[in-house]
């Protein structure tokens, strides 16, 4: 039963369709507050404390926050049962964790929270992570078990983490990341560090399938903007802008530890299966643009992908994982992608590449045809390098797209000339890119939710579509 706090609330509260609706503020306080609008607790730890039996399945948490007094400083802050936590309607609430207490999270949400929704908040800190979805995939009898699910983090503004923003642990699955931004990552590192000495993505997926991130401004990460490995399924990343990541920008796979992955459903130690990323502008990242590793039936679609690989790898790049060098690990090629109308624009850098490691007796980045067509390139400093690292492959060195035509038998369809998009990413009027892209059925609309029109454009927009969407509004 809840206290008599409580009880006296919820009498003098009118029931939402989902529960309570409990209200906190920084005027508030957890020693007289009831949780109403009148008389509010003051820390969103105080009503989410089982020890407080306050809270219960369904309840919404409504953080007021007012201009100049919307902070709140809490250490972490723990859901155990599904809830709503979310800013006043018309106001912004900041929940401020502190990132020198060790082993902290922000925002943790249990695996008996699933159904949870993070809306209008701002959210910074943690010495771990900003959010951090649980789980209990090591269950005291060996089997494996569940992770919060059916999540929802939504028009919010993630930031300055110690490492991760969002972590994402097995079995964590259906989880929609939707219209946020998030940036700022890996706080806990010195100045100066070293990318590849850090682990501090924006959003870190380890083996939740089904996972949806779409519509979010992802900048200024320490490391990967976003990636979904350890055997994540039917993940989609969609019409986000991702920008200045400190390695890769998106990456469909990469390499975990082979205790993560479920076997039962993937033997093969595949660190993701039938990915899709779609319909994304990717700018300024030090490694991989978008990078595939150990993947399977991936698409890679309709991307702009632009100065990308400053430090290494390539705008789209085939890698290989190495899963701990675990000899029980399958470390799989890529096989089976789908890259089509994808815009790439570099500097200096390469267009293509494929790895191939002499690690483990040889690990090939690819195995069959890359699949990749209808994609358009350019080097504003010269050709595009197209590179093969596989033993036997006369493009060790890098070549042109002719000769990675001939070699792969692949994009006999794309092509290499001048090109430009506006900041945003949008095609100016005349791009070579316009008409020139494959249809696809894994692709119905553009980074604005703008309907495609055959034949497609090459790149996240459609201009063909710019052009209506203007003329309807005239």
């Amino acid at each position: 039963m809840r206290s008599t706090v409580a009880l006296c609330s919820l009498l003098a509260l009118t029931p939402t369709a989902h529960g309570a609706e409990w209200f906190v503020s920084t005027s508030g306080s957890d020693a007289s507050g009831n949780g109403s609008i009148s008389q509010p607790f003051r820390s969103v730890s105080h009503v989410v404390d089982p020890a407080n039996d306050i809270v219960q399945a369904g309840d919404i948490i409504t953080l007021r926050g007012p201009t100049n007094n919307n902070v709140y400083n809490e250490t972490e802050v723990r859901l155990r049962v599904p809830l709503t936590l979310r800013s006043h309607p018309g106001e912004w609430a900041h929940i401020a964790c502190p990132i020198n207490v060790a082993d902290t999270v922000c925002i943790q949400i249990d695996p008996d929270a699933s159904g949870s929704r993070i809306s209008r908040l701002e959210v910074s800190g943690g010495n771990l992570y900003a959010v951090f979805l649980q789980t209990d995939w090591y269950r005291p009898d060996g089997t494996s078990g569940t992770g919060a699910s059916n999540i929802i983090i939504e028009d919010s503004k993630l930031h300055g983490s110690g490492r991760d923003v969002i972590k994402i642990t097995p079995k964590c699955n259906h989880v929609t990341i939707r219209r946020n931004e998030i940036y700022a990552s890996g706080a806990i590192y010195p100045p100066g560090t070293p990318p590849e000495d850090k682990n501090a993505e924006g959003i870190d997926n380890v083996n939740g399938s089904n996972m949806l991130v779409e519509d979010n401004y992802i900048h200024d990460t320490a490391t990967t903007g976003v990636y979904f490995k350890g055997g994540a399924r039917d993940v989609i990343v969609q019409r986000n802008r991702i920008e200045n990541a400190g390695e890769a920008g998106i990456l469909i796979g990469f390499d975990t530890s082979p205790e993560f992955f479920d076997l039962t459903e993937n033997p093969q130690y595949y660190e993701a299966i039938r990915g899709i990323v779609r319909n994304n502008l990717v700018r300024g990242t030090n490694y991989a643009g978008i990078g595939l590793y150990a993947s399977r039936d991936a698409v890679v679609a309709n991307n702009t992908v632009i100065d990308a690989a400053r430090s290494g790898h390539a705008a789209i790049y085939y890698g290989v994982t190495l899963q701990d060098f675990d000899p029980d690990a399958g470390r799989p090629a890529n096989t089976g992608a789908l890259v089509r109308n994808n815009l790439v624009i570099q500097n200096a850098r390469p267009c293509m590449a494929i790895r191939y490691s002499q690690d483990l007796g040889g690990l090939s980045g690819l195995s069959g045809n890359p699949g990749s067509d209808y994609n358009a390139f350019y080097d504003t400093a010269g050709a595009c390098r197209y590179i093969d690292l596989r033993p036997g492959s006369p493009l060790n060195a890098g070549g042109t797209l002719p000769q990675w035509r001939s070699a792969l038998n692949t994009d006999s369809l794309s092509l290499e000339t001048p090109l430009s998009v506006a900041n945003d990413g949008h095609l100016p009027a005349g791009s070579a890119a316009i008409d020139r892209g494959q249809t696809l059925a894994q692709v119905a609309d553009d980074i604005d939710r703008q309907i495609r029109t055959a034949p497609y454009d090459i790149g996240a927009d459609e201009r063909s579509s710019d052009a209506i969407f203007a003329n309807n509004f005239q």
